[in-house]
């Protein structure tokens, strides 16, 4: 696959700690501009390649190949070349995006030696590490922070949102009740979350805070004693298991948390209460501006003396949105 231009093009300096966030401002800018195929080049100048920047490197490049893009880098010192020539990722962030189906017979490397070969094997590590080989899967983590790191910088540009949010609530119990919730949800990074309903009729107070409680995972390990629990099936997948239990003792037994590995997006919570009851939420996930947003809700409730089933759909995401601090703050 050929690109007739870059779309854009970056100067960086692969020691500045600020790398990582510049890569992730102008992929973002780049997948709001062009339509198909998007392309950027990096003029990369350093002494050094710094792990976080190579992450960042690696995070642009995955959203741009979702979007059938690609990010070329182009050494601008000895030393990046060096690297990017040992560990093989001059071959990954080039174009076009496969060199080995694409170059012309001629053009392809006879043979190897030995660096060729190491840098190979390293750029393979590489590739593992960071999800971006295109034939093996990389092994799944299984330290509970380094999955919650992932969800939480699935979106890395994202630094706010504002939405609206319609919940259907039926009772499949007496009184056998039915009625809507409409509400704004807004996030402000680092780790702020927070559901306004607009109006919550009488029977349906506490369902509301349902939905605002799935939030945003930053907080849980501050919350939680969170364990890796195997893996569970998911729709037509295999998804990471997390096991929650309050740090500070609640209602709330346990939270079973299924992590799509693909995605880092969070499939479905379980809560289990001490009196046996237990709600069960499960979300879905689209393509929103660039960005992997929540875009459907389903709760089934089945607790003492009630059951019930709730539907919650988003929509209007307005993204990176000057939020008040105000909004955020405990009631």
């Amino acid at each position: 696959m050929e690109h007739a231009r870059f779309h854009a093009q970056i100067f960086l300096h692969a020691d500045d700690p600020d790398a990582r966030p510049k890569v992730e401002t102008a992929v973002a800018a780049l997948l709001e501009e062009a339509a198909e195929r998007p392309a950027l080049r990096v003029i990369l100048d350093g002494d050094s390649m710094p792990s976080e920047t190579i992450a960042g490197l690696v995070a642009g490049l995955r959203r741009l190949r979702d979007r059938g893009g690609a990010l070329a880098v182009a050494p601008a010192s000895a030393a990046v070349g060096d690297v990017l020539a040992l560990t093989g990722l001059d071959r990954v962030f080039a174009l076009p995006l496969m060199p080995e189906r694409d170059e012309p017979p001629s053009r392809r490397p006879r043979g190897g030696g030995i660096v060729r070969r190491l840098g190979a094997a390293a750029g393979a590590l590489v590739l593992a590490a960071t999800g971006v080989g295109a034939s093996a899967a990389p092994e799944r983590p299984t330290d509970p922070t380094a999955i919650l790191e992932r969800v939480i910088e699935r979106n890395p540009s994202l630094g706010s949102y504002e939405g609206r949010l319609r919940v259907d609530l039926r009772m499949t119990s007496f009184p056998f009740y039915r009625t809507h919730l409409d509400g704004t949800t807004y996030y402000k990074r680092p780790a702020n979350y927070e559901i306004v309903f607009d109006h919550v009729p009488r029977l349906a107070r506490g369902f509301e805070k349902l939905f605002a409680d799935v939030g945003d995972p930053s907080s849980w390990e501050k919350r939680f004693v969170i364990s890796y629990a195997g893996e569970a099936p998911f729709r037509s997948r295999s998804d990471i298991v997390l096991h929650l239990v309050q740090r500070v003792r609640g209602m709330i037994d346990h939270e079973t948390v299924l992590v799509d590995p693909a995605a880092w997006t969070i499939d479905s919570i379980r809560y289990d209460y001490y009196n046996g009851g237990h709600i069960t939420m499960t979300q879905s996930f689209a393509d929103v501006g660039g960005y992997v947003m929540v875009v459907e809700q389903t709760a089934e409730i089945a607790i003492p003396y009630a059951s019930a089933v709730a539907h919650g759909t988003y929509s209007d995401y307005q993204t990176n949105v000057a939020l008040d601090d105000a909004l955020f703050r405990k009631k």
